[in-house]
């Protein structure tokens, strides 16, 4: 059996160029960590596992394209409108209409504060 040198989490991340705190954040989550005591140390195998973990997957497009045409128009955002947004603006244009006016625009009176020096 062959023994490994046990590389220092210190040495490990300025070997691979990220801040000492980062790699033993992640090597924790992962379960990669070796601690012995005091000594906090990764297996030189590990690493580039640790390395693959860390990888930000591609994003998806929040919007791949459906049936409906993207027209821009001037003054006007290039979404497109799609019937089944239609409902929702009737429905908040019904509220609006219907809710009760909250104040009086005639019924309020400005009371000039008499301020002496």
């Amino acid at each position: 059996m062959s023994l490994v040198r046990l590389l220092d989490i210190k040495e490990a991340a300025s070997e691979i160029g990220v801040p000492r705190d980062s790699l033993r954040k992640v090597a924790d989550l992962h379960g990669k960590t070796i601690i012995m005591g005091r000594a906090v140390k990764l297996h030189p195998d590990d690493i580039p596992e640790l390395i693959e973990l860390c990888r930000v997957k591609p994003k998806v497009p929040a919007s791949i394209g459906g049936t409906e045409k993207m027209v821009p128009q001037s003054g006007k955002s290039g979404t497109p409108e799609s019937c089944r947004s239609r409902p929702a603006q009737m429905t908040a244009q019904k509220l609006k209409s219907s809710s009760k006016r909250t104040s009086r625009g005639s019924a309020a009176q400005v009371v000039p504060f008499n301020r002496t020096k």
